[in-house]
């Protein structure tokens, strides 16, 4: 069963970066995004929440943008360790595709 699940992610992954937006992250615009966000709030925003004092390093989107170039260039943002971007947020988005 894991190794299905691991072909599923690879498979999903694949697809996700054949998106024409998933170059948007690789922007001199995009990375002054990023970089003003997370001088504006340099903790991460689910550790803070938690009691937890971690530096973040990812600018995230609140609110998926699916391809929206509007929501993906305006936002909101939030920053967010690398482990609670790739962990909690990325389960809640999960939830939120059933």
């Amino acid at each position: 069963m894991r190794g299905n699940r691991q072909q599923q992610r690879r498979d999903y992954d694949k697809r996700r970066d054949m998106q024409p937006w998933r170059k948007w992250y690789r922007t001199a615009s995009w990375l002054a995004i990023a970089a003003a966000q997370l001088r504006i709030e340099p903790l991460c925003r689910f550790c803070k929440a938690k009691g937890r004092i971690i530096a973040a390093t990812v600018c995230d989107h609140v609110e998926r943008h699916n391809g929206d170039p509007v929501k993906f260039w305006n936002g909101p943002f939030q920053s967010l360790c690398a482990s609670c971007h790739s962990g909690e947020k990325q389960r809640m988005e999960a939830r939120e595709r059933r």
